[in-house]
């Protein structure tokens, strides 16, 4: 271990600074790491002064004006994608769970800093908890801290190796190592050594794969999605006339597309209302739409059940070229406070000429085990009929990269306002469009008919495991050393 402390007390010179001005510093480094308008090298040290704050202070009121500090962070972060029509409240409802989730792992961390082993002690309670968050609550994956790596196209390969778990045990270890270091004024092995050996590996890693990815001949399917005039997202109902102008727009675009040589075509999420009444009617229309164009068509639309309190059915008919419905699927995740009825069916994936293809809508893919399902099906493509807003846009998009990457299938988002975009298996968008540009509202691409295999498709969440018990042996052995150190 080398000793960076010279002449002075270890961490002299860190006491010297009010430890509010850490938090402050902390506040600036969080609020420009995480979603849109971000900083990717932050995320390296966003949580840096927060770790150096708790270093610094005990006691009931600094951990509590520290867990205010992190709430006003993520309330800055969720403040970014605000915009209309969202309400400002949404802040609060993600900021504080958010905070939350994250609280235990800097708290663990600051009471047993000084112990063997503890460096990893931040980074282990923080994936769990990011963990749980995404596989257990409707707050999904954001606010994950491998998403502050979306524009880095090699880094994020590695989730094809761990998931999100790995690239975020990543950046918290860095994170952690560098407090460290700053605390103590000492480099070892494992603050500067091997998280930047690992770093090194796997941006080397993630390089190698994606350029062996361009490299390869593949075959490939012609894909598109087809955009939607439709701005209704609530009450009042859009009237018969504005349903029919979306239907005759929607229709017309979809054989655009087919004659432009089109075989998978996907419209956005929530693309028409369709009242209950007119239902077989308009199931009867796509039907043969598909079957007179020869398409598999993933058509998204919303059935209002009930307009006082407002209830909707949010789903797609998968139809197949045959003008057959292979399957029905009403959202399995609707966006907290979304008045959708959740959908509970099996997932399903179709046979489209040997290529197995899936879909789901929208905040589903917010869902890792959503994808690890279509994983599990074997699925080529999995369609994404989706309905952002401008808050959102693109990271939301980018967002579905990952699971593409995680279980190595292709992703077409087909997005109203939003970005669409066609994803390749690794992470690739290879077509954009965004429905706030002035175009035909038609995005064409050229889509793998084939996967790839991930090791994390197989291993799935066992790095999480490893490090759950990695926490437990660390609580073991701690509580141990405490009861032996007491007095007899």
């Amino acid at each position: 271990m080398k000793d960076l402390s010279s002449t002075h007390t270890q961490g002299s010179y860190v006491d010297k600074i009010n430890p509010l001005w850490y938090l402050t510093m902390g506040l600036v480094t969080m609020a420009f790491t995480h979603m849109t308008f971000s900083i990717e090298v932050m995320a390296w040290v966003s949580s840096v002064p927060f770790l150096i704050y708790l270093s610094l202070t005990q006691g009931w009121k600094s951990r509590l004006t520290f867990f205010l500090a992190l709430v006003l962070a993520w309330s800055l972060v969720v403040t970014k994608i605000i915009s209309d029509p969202i309400p400002l409240v949404l802040v609060f409802l993600y900021s504080i769970p958010i905070s939350l989730f994250h609280l235990p792992g800097y708290l663990i961390w600051s009471k047993f800093r000084n112990q063997k082993f503890a460096l990893f002690l931040f980074p282990v309670i923080m994936i769990i908890m990011e963990w749980i968050q995404y596989t257990f609550t409707p707050l999904a994956s954001w606010g994950v801290a491998a998403y502050t790596m979306h524009d880095n196209v090699s880094l994020i390969q590695t989730v094809s190796l761990f998931g999100l778990a790995g690239l975020s045990f990543l950046i918290y270890w860095v994170n952690v190592s560098i407090a460290h270091i700053i605390i103590k004024r000492k480099i070892s092995i494992s603050t500067f050594q091997l998280p930047l050996i690992m770093l090194f590996l796997l941006i080397a890693f993630g390089s190698i794969r994606y350029d062996i990815s361009k490299g390869n001949g593949i075959d490939s399917v012609t894909v598109a999605a087809v955009g939607t005039d439709s701005k209704a997202s609530g009450l009042p109902l859009p009237s018969k006339e504005s349903t029919e102008h979306t239907r005759t727009a929607l229709f017309k675009r979809t054989k655009t597309a087919a004659d432009g040589g089109a075989k998978i075509i996907a419209w956005n999420e929530a693309a028409i209302f369709i009242m209950p009444e007119d239902e077989n009617e308009w199931i009867d229309s796509i039907k043969e739409l598909a079957l007179q164009l020869n398409i598999t068509l993933v058509a998204s639309y919303v059935t209002p059940i009930s307009q006082s309190p407002l209830r909707y059915e949010n789903k797609y008919q998968f139809i197949d070229s045959s003008g057959n419905i292979t399957h029905t699927y009403l959202k399995h995740q609707p966006v907290p406070g979304e008045p959708a009825v959740q959908g509970k069916s099996p997932l399903k994936v179709a046979d489209i000429k040997g290529t197995k293809v899936a879909a789901a809508i929208c905040y589903d893919y917010d869902f890792p085990y959503l994808a690890k399902g279509y994983g599990e099906l074997g699925a080529d493509m999995v369609i994404l009929p989706s309905s952002d807003w401008r808050g959102i846009d693109p990271v939301h998009t980018e967002m579905a990269a990952f699971r593409a990457i995680e279980q190595g299938h292709s992703v077409l988002r087909s997005t109203r306002f939003g970005l669409s975009a066609a994803i390749t298996p690794y992470g690739e968008m290879v077509s954009q469009m965004s429905s706030f540009d002035g175009n035909d509202k038609i995005m064409y691409s050229e889509l793998p008919t084939k996967g790839v295999s991930t090791l994390y498709s197989v291993i799935q969440d066992s790095f999480v495991y490893l490090c759950i018990g990695f926490l437990l042996s660390f609580m073991a052995i701690a509580s141990r050393s405490k009861n032996r150190s007491k007095p007899i």
